[in-house]
């Protein structure tokens, strides 16, 4: 009976740590479950906290130019743009042990946080939005390298559900005051792209809201071939001749417009 009750004792105390280490797990767990979640895309530096209640900062990585300083053990160099603010957020830990996620967070700026519910084979996330004042686009790696934009950056978006086939969903991006480090003209106009997912396929279309570079252009995205998209650029007559140089960089001249293509 004493050995039984040993047992039980020795049971006890290795579930009472597993507890105690799941409690305090820290949020850098989070930041290698956002990488796995989007192959490496998007990753959480500078965390706190732990993984049920912490924060960090949102990285859009260049996976093309992040790599390893070295073949030695130091850590990679994240390349992309850090997104301004601290993102935080909860993670209840019960509905987990039967495979439900349900979770809220908040990027500074947002008016009120965003809920995140799912399980194995569905996310859904709520409603919602936020402004970055600017964001330099350039560093997202290529083709946005090529004429390195900056531009104040809005996001909103309805509820949207992420599943293994697909996104379904409707997001607005608007670029404010858009400019180029290849451009005397500045801003170049401010542009507004809207994303529209219905499974397999997301689509995407561009439309210029103001400015002297008018911007239009359609396009679909998905995970086997990635973005496709076809664009037109014509200038405003009064700016024609300055903004000419920057068109010639950026696409292949078509009549009175010039063509810009991602991905074809």
């Amino acid at each position: 009976m004493k050995t039984v009750r040993w047992i039980g004792i020795l049971i006890a105390a290795l579930l009472g740590a597993a507890v105690a280490l799941a409690a305090f797990a820290p949020a850098s767990l989070a930041d290698a479950a956002l990488r796995s979640a989007t192959s490496g895309r998007l990753a959480l530096a500078e965390t706190t906290g732990t993984v049920w209640h912490g924060s960090g900062r949102i990285v859009l990585i260049d996976v093309a130019r992040a790599r390893p300083e070295s073949a030695g053990s130091r850590p990679p160099v994240l390349v992309g743009v850090a997104i301004p603010g601290r993102l935080e957020w909860e993670l209840r830990a019960l509905p987990l042990l039967v495979g439900v996620v349900d979770a809220a967070f908040r990027l500074e700026g947002m008016a009120a946080p965003v809920r995140l519910a799912g399980n194995l084979n569905e996310v859904r996330i709520g409603a919602g939005g936020f402004a970055l004042p600017s964001v330099e686009l350039g560093r997202l790696g290529s083709p946005w390298n090529t004429f390195r934009p900056v531009a104040s950056l809005a996001l909103r978006w309805e509820g949207m559900a992420f599943r293994s086939s697909g996104f379904e969903g409707r997001a607005t991006i608007e670029l404010r005051d858009l400019a180029s480090a290849l451009s005397p003209v500045r801003p170049l106009g401010s542009y507004r792209i809207e994303v529209v997912g219905s499974g397999a396929s997301t689509a995407v279309t561009m439309a210029t809201i103001a400015g002297p570079l008018q911007l239009t252009g359609d396009g679909s995205w998905n995970a086997r071939t990635g973005l496709r998209f076809r664009g037109l650029a014509r200038s405003d007559p009064v700016e024609e001749a300055r903004i000419r140089s920057f068109l010639n960089l950026v696409g292949k001249r078509e009549g009175d417009a010039t063509v810009i293509t991602i991905g074809q």
